[in-house]
């Protein structure tokens, strides 16, 4: 079989495409996909990238963790502030972290965060007033943080009083959008303030671990958060690399959820139908305040997650590198090179979703549920690596949205969110809403 290479968009000398994805890389990529179709071509910050639009290819990479691994020079920053947790590790290493860490996000011990989860966001939505002005992202990263410590180390931890909260925001700061530039491409000797920030703030969250694990050691209680059920692996797990699952949970936990939530009230306050049917559902389903067993008793509600989730991927982007030359159709990609799984595109590509820019929690109901290809939607990755936290963050946004919706209503005055995509998809800046009572 004939091969070539696929076609892209022409960079300028030295930098590349880097330019033009900078600006906007949802809309980048958007226009490559329409433009250049299955694979694309291009070059961003050094690397030589296609990108892949078919849900079948998606799937053959993210399924075959082994002759696609993650792309070393994309998680090389990571290591260096999570150390070699489940996020950055590889081969035989992470399928025994796995194996370890694993049992914790089981829906047995799911159940057993439920009352955190729904407590934390009562604590946070009394703090509001009615006809008050909040910013949403703010105070969904807060709560989400606080189940996840909660959850992590149990209801001792003051996040506050250790420094916690501060020192995870310090630490995301070379992977912001406007800083991964410099964060890929600068020497390690450069002054750079955000950099030197978080590597102060790395020094502090590892002391503090070392602490918890220290403190945990000499009370020797029975326990069931997850710190508890890393400890009982301790045959498999030293101080060490407990410290580097910790981290790895601190970094990227809490601010998916967070990020879900976010776009979900966005939504909501656009939608007015959609946030009456939801208001009728907790209206059916939930007694006094929400519990697991509404959870299993949810449909709309998981809807609205589940379409966010579509408009708005936290991941917007999946990256791998092929460990061998390969072929995707009659396009050639070459080794090592950078693999993108755009979520963004897929998630609203016209061939698989009618009206796709449109908010309807109703096409994850009934028949509509059916008959697209199964990597048409991907929030949570694929395969062997799927996020071990998808059921945890699942039940986590039906829980705090059940309990904030129950007496609250978000609205905020409108233009369209402007995004600004790093790692994740995040809004830029501040997102104030009007917090009223119902």
């Amino acid at each position: 079989m004939t091969t070539q290479s696929p076609p892209g968009p022409r960079g300028l000398p030295f930098v590349g495409n880097t330019h033009q994805w900078a600006r906007d890389p949802c809309d980048f990529r958007e226009r490559c996909a329409e433009e250049y179709g299955r694979v694309v071509n291009y070059e961003i910050i050094g690397w030589d990238a296609y990108m892949l639009t078919d849900p079948d290819d998606v799937k053959r990479v993210l399924e075959d963790t082994e002759t696609f691994p993650k792309h070393e020079s994309s998680i090389d920053k990571l290591r260096e502030i999570v150390g070699e947790g489940l996020l950055t590790s590889e081969g035989d290493r992470w399928e025994r972290q796995r194996e370890a860490i694993q049992p914790a996000f089981f829906m047995s011990h799911i159940e057993n965060y439920a009352d955190i989860m729904v407590s934390r966001t009562e604590d946070t939505v009394e703090r509001w007033r009615d006809g008050g002005t909040v910013d949403l992202r703010e105070e969904m990263t807060r709560t989400t943080l606080e189940i996840l410590v909660e959850s992590m180390f149990g209801e001792d931890i003051d996040l506050e009083a250790r420094g916690i909260y501060e020192a995870v925001e310090a630490m995301q700061g070379p992977l912001e959008p406007q800083n991964q530039p410099i964060t890929f491409l600068a020497p390690d000797w450069a002054p750079v303030p955000f950099l030197r920030r978080a590597n102060r703030a790395h020094d502090h969250l590892e002391s503090q671990i070392f602490d918890i694990l220290a403190e945990r050691r000499r009370a020797d209680t029975d326990r069931e958060d997850l710190l508890a059920m890393l400890l009982d692996a301790d045959a498999e797990m030293d101080d060490e690399q407990i410290r580097d699952e910790m981290l790895t949970f601190l970094f990227a936990g809490h601010e998916t959820t967070a990020l879900t939530l976010t776009y979900i009230w966005d939504l909501l306050s656009r939608n007015p139908d959609a946030e009456t049917r939801l208001h009728e559902e907790l209206a059916d389903v939930v007694d006094e305040r929400p519990t697991i067993e509404d959870v299993f008793e949810f449909e709309y509600a998981e809807a609205v997650v589940k379409e966010a989730m579509r408009l708005y991927p936290p991941a917007h982007e999946i990256r791998r590198s092929p460990a061998e030359a390969v072929t995707f159709g009659d396009y050639a990609v070459p080794e090592e090179s950078l693999l993108v799984m755009p979520t963004w595109v897929l998630h609203r590509d016209e061939r698989f979703w009618d009206d796709s820019e449109e908010f309807r929690p109703e096409r994850w109901l009934g028949d509509e549920r059916r008959g697209r290809p199964e990597y048409a939607y991907f929030p949570f990755g694929g395969g062997p690596r799927r996020c071990i936290g998808q059921q945890f963050a699942m039940t986590e946004a039906q829980l705090v949205l059940a309990t904030m919706a129950q007496e609250w209503t978000l609205t905020r005055d409108y233009d369209d969110l402007e995004l600004s995509a790093g790692v994740t998809l995040q809004p830029k800046g501040d997102v104030p809403v009007t917090t009223e009572r119902r």
